[in-house]
């Protein structure tokens, strides 16, 4: 790594391989006169070529993240206060203590000129630009629009204002098979002419991160979306994802919303049973993934289990019948585990992914009357405390209820897991 840009090397490298690129990804860089080095000689290289032929003839996939800067406010120092001063206009979040300072300026020019050069793109991500409601809002996808709007399929942009703008451009792109957004992003008129003009959009991703708005939208919305997909034969896949440090659970669309998955990509937010019921109350049609992901949950977990979701986890099996995923990283014990196999595979679950370390051993359901249609409780309460007093008795058992091998994860392997 080089703080400072070799501008030749990176022209010899381009002539050489620019042909062969099929991805540009520009990860957050605190150098920003290097990020802007770097897209200007990208830009020039195009334009320079351009009258003879097109240099990334198989450039597929351009990804950028902007370097969110943050200040701290702290009466003990002024580095906040010099930041400030530096960002007089600044597009700035606020949240408690501490500012998030967006792009402008030079630095987006530079970016803008460089999505204006490039072409036929499949695949685009915008991220973190935290613009201000001016007349930067069309930036890079105005761009994007003239040059790669019949050819797009997979797009994402998060933060790309600081406040709560709705994007009617990206309704506009009309071959898109994925859309991943910002809740602020969206409003009522937006998802309408998403499914109005996005024939071809089967998966939404409405994500929330630290520096997402929350929003809610009227319930009429879906009822009018619902409608619309069902006379055009078409069918939406909403995955509700919540990432990096935030703290809040989203607002949750109403019913008929398609929401077909709840991710919570974070160290931040615990499960808790308020939220799962309303889940079961508004998706026990459509939900087919819940889980936690990040197998070091940051904030407090509890261990009685009164306090637990022990009962809010079985409930959402026995509810949801198309649940196919449970992702589970906090605390529950081990003859719960064993109950949700046994409600899960009376339906549609297939992937059950539990920490070993959050499982503890324990039956709490000794009082408890199995009553559900085909339940035997005499022989649930058998089952339950044989198999629920060791680890490799519980894995046994659900694997001969899954069919297949099953395991606890380890933390390593919880967090590599997909959904």
């Amino acid at each position: 790594y080089e703080r400072i840009l070799n501008a030749y090397r990176v022209q010899r490298y381009l002539s050489r391989k620019s042909q062969c690129m099929r991805r540009l990804i520009i990860q957050p860089i605190p150098e920003y006169h290097n990020m802007c080095d770097f897209l200007n000689v990208l830009s020039s290289f195009i334009h320079y070529h351009r009258q003879d032929y097109y240099p990334f003839p198989h450039l597929e996939e351009f990804s950028f993240t902007f370097h969110v800067l943050v200040s701290i406010e702290d009466d003990t120092n002024n580095q906040g206060g010099i930041i400030n001063a530096y960002y007089q206009h600044s597009n700035a979040i606020i949240r408690g203590k501490k500012r998030y300072y967006g792009t402008g300026g030079n630095i987006l020019e530079t970016l803008r000129r460089f999505v204006s050069s490039i072409r036929c793109l499949k695949r685009f991500y915008l991220n973190n630009l935290l613009l201000e409601s001016n007349s930067d809002i069309g930036s890079c996808l105005d761009e994007l629009l003239e040059n790669s709007c019949e050819t797009l399929e997979h797009l994402e942009i998060l933060n790309y204002t600081s406040h709560i703008i709705p994007l009617y451009t990206v309704g506009l792109f009309s071959n898109l098979c994925s859309l991943s957004i910002s809740s602020h992003s969206l409003s009522d008129d937006v998802l309408l002419l998403f499914a109005n003009h996005l024939a071809n959009l089967h998966r939404l991703n409405i994500i929330q991160d630290e520096l997402t708005i929350p929003c809610r939208y009227s319930d009429s919305v879906w009822i009018e979306i619902d409608l619309i997909l069902r006379e055009n034969k078409r069918q939406w896949c909403i995955r509700m994802v919540t990432k990096g440090k935030c703290k809040t659970e989203p607002f949750w669309p109403s019913s008929p919303a398609p929401v077909r998955a709840i991710v919570y990509d974070t160290h931040s937010v615990r499960a808790v049973q308020s939220s799962i019921y309303t889940c079961m109350e508004q998706y026990s049609k459509t939900l087919e993934i819940y889980a936690h992901l990040k197998s070091m949950c940051r904030v407090y977990i509890p261990r009685s289990f009164v306090e637990r979701a022990d009962t809010a986890y079985i409930s959402l099996v026995k509810t949801v019948r198309y649940l196919n995923t449970l992702a589970i990283r906090e605390r529950i014990s081990t003859a719960t585990c064993l109950l949700l196999a046994y409600y899960g595979t009376k339906h549609n679950l297939k992937h059950f992914y539990l920490r070993r370390n959050c499982v503890i051993l324990r039956n709490e359901y000794r009082k408890y009357v199995f009553n559900e249609r085909d339940d035997n409780n005499e022989q649930i309460h058998s089952w339950l405390e044989k198999n629920c007093r060791k680890y490799d008795h519980v894995e046994d058992a659900i694997s001969i209820l899954f069919g297949r091998p099953w395991k606890m994860l380890t933390d390593w392997e919880y967090n590599h897991i997909h959904v």
